[in-house]
Formats: C-alpha cells, structure tokens, sequence
C-alpha cells in the first residue's frame, strides 16, 4: 500500500513478546523437627527469634515455680531448664549441618555437557549466601542454578516474606535476593547424593570450594559447602554435567 504523498507507510510496531516470569520454587513446609528448629531461629517476633522467646518462657516458669513453691517445686524447675539446655545443644547441632542431611552417594556420572547461558534449573540451596557483601547461612532456599559465558557458575536464590505460624515474620533485611558465585578453579570437590528437604530426599549435589575473598570479605583458604536439591533428577544431572565441563575428578569420586 502507497501513502497519498508517495512515501510508503511506516512499518507498523512490533508486538511485544510476552515472557513468562522467572518462577521460585515454593518455600519448604515445617513438617520435621529440622525444619522447625531451623524456623525457631530465623523468624522473629517484635524483632526477638522466636527461639530466645522459647528460652525465656521456660526460664520464667522455672523460676516462677520454684519461687511459687508450686507442686514440684525444685524438681520441676530442673527440668525445665534442663530442657532449655538440651534444646539448645540440640539446636547447636542442627546448626553445625546446616538443619538438613546430605547422603553421599556413588553413581555414574553424566557425560560432560555445556549448560546454555540462558537456561537456569531449579533448585534448593543449603550453605552460606551473600549480597553486597553481607553473608548469610539458609536452608533450602527456593534458587536457580545457571552458567555464564564465561564459565562462572551461579546460585541465584530468593528469600520471600512469610509469616511463620502466624506470629512471626522473616527477618526484613534478609528478605530479597541471594547469590553464590565460584569459577571452575575454585571447586575443590562435588559430591552427588540424597538431600533432605523436610519430609523429601531428592537428588542432589554437594559443593565445596574456595570463596573469593573479595567478594566475601573471608579468608580466601576457607573451603565453603554448598548443598543442592533437585526436583527433578534430570536437573540435577544437567547441573551435574555442566560442571564436568571444567572440573573432572568427580569421576575419579564416582568410580
């Protein structure tokens, strides 16, 4: 079609592609002790961790029982503070493997394949996190795990607001996003297994490697872990082989 004055119409305006949204894995039920422990001591009430409250609300009846001289007395406050003692080493422990359990696993790993920078896998992230320099220890934290081109590996993890039954809420500074960044050269070992994720074991990957101390502001030497959880085993096994790509002796591990 030919305008009036000669010219051709201008070209009409591309539509626009419609992208479907970058979509987080849903937040982990509490179902198991794990789980609710690893809530006890995030979520907080009037800024306090509900676990401190629960320490405070046993201490209290102690004493109130012991100096009510209620039935039981000393005997009863005993056991109240040993309660709160026994929960605190017990939360002490479930610290130290970060609320979750990982079991190693040997299989055959997959032949080594390149990721597309494009493509991102869902998955679970356990382990230390950072963002603008601020550090940070999460269990099962919905992420993505992808690849640039330049071959640096990514988690790209999201921490939602929640509330947490009802009376407590996450911690507002940590609502947001969250990352883990290391290059080939820095991985030291990965490890396949079975991660737990509350009541699940799903397919999953250990990492350990060596931060940049740049980034982290830590002891460049300081090996750190990261553990992966999959939905699905054929993510698990794409990440799996991405990193194969660059970094081998998994399948020394694996034999």
């Amino acid at each position: 079609m030919i305008s009036q004055n000669g010219a051709p119409p201008a070209p009409a305006a591309p539509s626009r592609i419609y992208q479907k949204p970058t979509e987080f894995l849903p937040d982990v039920p509490a179902e198991l002790w794990l789980t609710r422990l690893y809530l006890l001591e995030r979520a907080e009430f009037l800024g306090v961790p509900l676990i401190r409250w629960l320490y405070l609300a046993l201490v209290g009846l102690a004493l109130i029982w012991v100096v009510l001289r209620l039935p039981g007395g000393w005997a009863v406050g005993g056991v109240l503070l040993a309660i709160v003692a026994g929960l605190h080493l017990l939360l002490r422990h479930a610290r130290s493997r970060f609320f979750t359990t990982f079991v190693p696993q040997t299989t055959s790993p997959p032949p080594a394949q390149v990721l597309a920078p494009a493509q991102k896998r869902p998955v679970y992230v356990t382990g230390m996190l950072s963002v603008e320099r601020k550090l940070r220890t999460f269990t099962a934290l919905p992420g993505f795990y992808r690849t640039f081109a330049t071959r640096e590996h990514a988690l790209l993890c999201r921490v939602r607001p929640r509330r947490v039954w009802a009376i407590a809420a996450w911690p507002e500074e940590e609502v947001g996003l969250w990352y883990a960044f290391f290059t080939p050269q820095q991985i030291i070992a990965i490890q396949p297994g079975l991660a737990r994720i509350d009541r699940r074991a799903l397919p999953g990957l250990s990492i350990t490697y060596r931060p940049n101390e740049a980034e982290v502001q830590r002891k460049s030497s300081t090996p750190m872990t990261l553990y992966l959880a999959f939905v699905d085993e054929n993510d698990r096994d794409a990440v799996l082989a991405d990193l194969l790509v660059d970094w081998r002796p998994i399948a020394s591990v694996a034999e």
